[in-house]
């Protein structure tokens, strides 16, 4: 058993001497204001700013703490271990690129970070003369504003992302509520830039008068039998047998996989998935008489977020719940791509090192590891590995009582509720009193973690990945840190691998924190869903009887290819994804000149210069512009809705539709651009066709009196993108196009059949 770190060298060593250079404790608090407010050199600053967090906090930072600032400031990311202190790193980075003109956001994981962020740090800000704020999902209109004018803002990445598409339906200049970007400072970085980064931010309204067919298309998959669909674990899909197909048709009267019943198709594939894909209490909970997500990588149910439609809707039928209303999305974009758009990008995190590949072919972000301040000297004990499953569970518990017995902490992580309840149940038959904390009630989430550390406490986590709360041994009483030392530490239980090592090292890190000590094991069993999908029965066999190496080596690999999945999953979603946002750059760009009066098309005076002389004697050119401008505002939001609608069938629906094509991504390509076309055209022709038939005053058109505001009902909420679709795409399509199309494919059976039918 070894320490879990080696010795690394600090970045950035020559600067952070040179901050060292200047002697700054003497001076009054108002020459520390003026030498800061005088000072150009970045050393000399980040000097005066860790004096006044010394002068606030009577914390001194240390040099760890201001390379991870320097890393900020240089645009990277810097890996710091948990409990190291980058919320104060980041407030450093945040005072530098501030004075400097730009406004700051710190990007967060949920509203409760960003309001206790804001709140501890709001001294410090405002004596190096600084205005900070925060907007969370309550803020009024009024307040984000205000916490935006700010050099400095404290805000979840998510809801920032909403408040940047809510200006789509702003109608005048004053209605715009996102200023410029400028600089983003990302806490928990690789949560949100590479978990979080296909999440698609929704701007949605209800639309009426659209035909529901999910109740039927529900009746229609829980009567088919077992042999009219197949499932692959291993690639995360379900699809219909040539018998089941003929079932669906004959129930629809329509050819499945024609084009012109794309939406059909989606409805099957959704409720095919909600069926046999979706899992209660593993991927979504029932709470409150809805359906609500559990984060994949968090264990936690997140405010607004769900399916795409036709799977959220699809999963309530399942579940027998009211449906949700139809929707219509006025926008969307991909967490990456809003990210993205910051022209200066930085982060912070304590697991990055693994997916640094990613960050940088993803962002353009370089990694920077920055050593914990006191060397690690947590353990971190070898794998061990099961063939039986109640051998499996038997040893973790007798691990976890072997800990409560010597009043040694223990936190266990599982990788959902189910699994988590599970194991609140053998510890219960096991006389181990604990403490349960996942998506069900993770409302008592901060009460829970501050309990953790406490000697003898026994906890069971879903995931720990963003939940931005230190585990401190012993609580806040130095008697019972002392008493949790003496028993080793926290003692972290990992059931199971999860998609990702970095995920693991996230749990491991809660463990060993600012030099404590702390101790680490994962239990594996060999026969573990993630794992025996993904295993050939050579190399279960392999596993089964080789030695502890031979073991790690086989599971290590399935882990190492279910990362590879996840990342080309992101990769093939970004690509289709790319796509539609160049349109929407283009769109939301059209949008700002027409707000701010830069663009005039002179459409009606091109088209009926007789109508246009009319108008123009009665309302001016002013009138004529502004009816011009409220007409295009409109006609781009409604056009662009119905293209947003159209694109989503169409991309899950690709596979199918375009199996005569070689990539379905040029097909996407082609369909697009065709679309976003005709949507030119037809805002064009609407806005002329309005300007001839409506009252054109000199102050425009009186839009609501026609019944031309739409929707004034609005809300934002984050889709959890289904990115098994995309698992392996070539290797997918080839299988689909063989599945489909090839010798004994249904497609070429089920044309077969009508042509010999024809024949007779």
């Amino acid at each position: 058993m070894k320490p879990s770190s080696a010795k690394r060298v600090l970045p950035y060593a020559d600067f952070i001497g040179n901050t060292k250079k200047y002697q700054l404790t003497d001076l009054s608090d108002n020459d520390l204001t003026a030498a800061l407010r005088e000072s150009s050199a970045t050393a000399q600053r980040i000097a005066i700013i860790k004096e006044w967090i010394r002068r606030i906090t009577g914390l001194s930072l240390f040099d760890t703490q201001l390379s991870a600032a320097y890393s900020l400031i240089n645009k990277r990311i810097a890996e710091l271990p948990t409990g190291e202190g980058k919320t104060l790193a980041a407030v450093v980075a945040a005072v530098c690129y501030a004075l400097e003109g730009y406004h700051v956001h710190i990007l967060v994981f949920n509203d409760y970070l960003a309001k206790r962020d804001w709140a501890e740090n709001r001294e410090i800000y405002e004596v190096c003369g600084l205005t900070v704020g925060f907007a969370d999902q309550h803020s009024t209109i009024e307040a984000r504003k205000a916490a935006y004018a700010c050099d400095v803002t404290y805000v979840s990445a998510k809801q920032a992302g909403f408040d940047y598409l809510r200006d789509f339906t702003a109608q005048t200049l004053d209605e715009v509520l996102f200023p410029a970007f400028d600089v983003a400072i990302i806490d928990e970085a690789d949560s949100i830039m590479i978990d979080e980064c296909t999440t698609p931010l929704v701007l949605a309204g209800e639309v009426t008068g659209k035909k529901d067919i999910v109740k039927g298309i529900d009746a229609c998959i829980r009567a088919l039998a077992t042999d009219e669909y197949d499932i692959s674990q291993t690639e995360n899909l379900v699809w219909l047998t040539e018998k089941g197909t003929d079932r669906i048709e004959a129930h629809f009267g329509v050819n499945l996989y024609g084009e012109e019943n794309i939406s059909v198709l989606n409805g099957v594939q959704n409720a095919l998935e909600a069926h046999h894909l979706l899992t209660r209490d593993k991927d979504y909970i029932l709470k409150d008489g809805a359906v609500q997500l559990v984060e994949a990588t968090t264990g936690r149910v997140i405010i607004n977020k769900r399916y795409p439609e036709l799977l959220h809707r699809a999963v309530e039928a399942k579940e027998g719940l009211e449906l949700s209303p139809l929707t219509v999305i006025y926008n969307s974009i991909p967490m990456q791509y809003f990210l993205r758009l910051y022209p200066a990008l930085c982060g912070m995190t304590g697991t990055a090192a693994t997916s640094a590949k990613e960050l940088d072919s993803t962002y353009d972000l370089k990694v920077d590891i920055i050593p914990p301040h006191t060397p690690g000297i947590r353990i971190d004990h070898a794998d061990a590995f099961f063939t039986a499953q109640e051998t499996f569970l038997q040893s973790v518990i007798a691990q976890v009582a072997g800990c409560y017995s010597r009043k040694q902490p223990v936190l266990i992580g599982t990788r959902s509720v189910a699994e988590s309840e599970q194991f609140s149940e053998l510890l219960s038959c096991a006389n181990v009193p604990h403490s349960v904390l996942n998506a069900k009630n993770d409302e008592e989430e901060a009460a829970l973690v501050a309990q953790a550390g406490k000697p003898g406490h026994v906890t069971i986590s879903t995931n720990m990945a963003g939940r931005g709360v230190d585990i401190r041994l012993g609580g806040a009483d130095e008697q019972l840190r002392d008493e949790t030392v003496a028993a080793g530490g926290l003692f972290i239980i990992g059931v199971g691998i999860n998609r990702s090592e970095r995920i693991d090292n996230q749990l491991r890190g809660r463990a060993g924190r600012q030099g404590d000590p702390g101790e680490s094991k994962f239990f594996i069993w060999l026969e573990d869903a993630d794992l025996s999908c993904r295993m050939t029965p050579l190399a279960k066999v392999r596993a089964e009887i080789g030695n502890v190496k031979k073991r790690v080596n086989a599971v290590r690999k399935v882990q190492r290819k279910m990362e590879s999945e996840s990342a080309q999953a992101r990769y093939s979603l970004s690509r289709f994804s790319s796509v539609v946002e160049e349109q929407r750059v283009r769109i939301s760009e059209l949008r700002m000149e027409m707000l701010k009066g830069e663009r005039y098309f002179a459409f009606l005076e091109n088209a009926n210069p007789e109508k246009y002389r009319q108008v123009l004697q009665k309302a001016g050119m002013n009138g004529i512009k502004c009816a011009e401008q409220q007409l295009a505002l409109h006609f781009i939001n409604t056009h662009w809705a119905k293209c947003l609608d159209t694109f989503e069938d169409v991309r899950r629906g690709i596979h199918f539709i375009s199996l005569r094509y070689e990539s379905p991504l040029d097909e996407y390509v082609r369909i697009v651009f065709k679309l976003c076309d005709q949507m030119s055209d037809d805002i064009k022709q609407d806005i002329i066709k309005q300007m001839e038939i409506l009252s054109i005053t000199a102050d425009g058109i009186n839009m609501e009196e026609y019944g031309l505001r739409g929707g004034t009902t609005t809300w934002t909420y984050a889709v959890d993108e289904n990115m098994g679709q995309f698992n392996s795409l070539s290797r997918k399509i080839k299988q689909a196009i063989e599945k489909f199309s090839g010798e004994n494919g249904i497609l070429t059976k089920y044309y077969r059949r009508k042509r010999d039918r024809m024949r007779s």
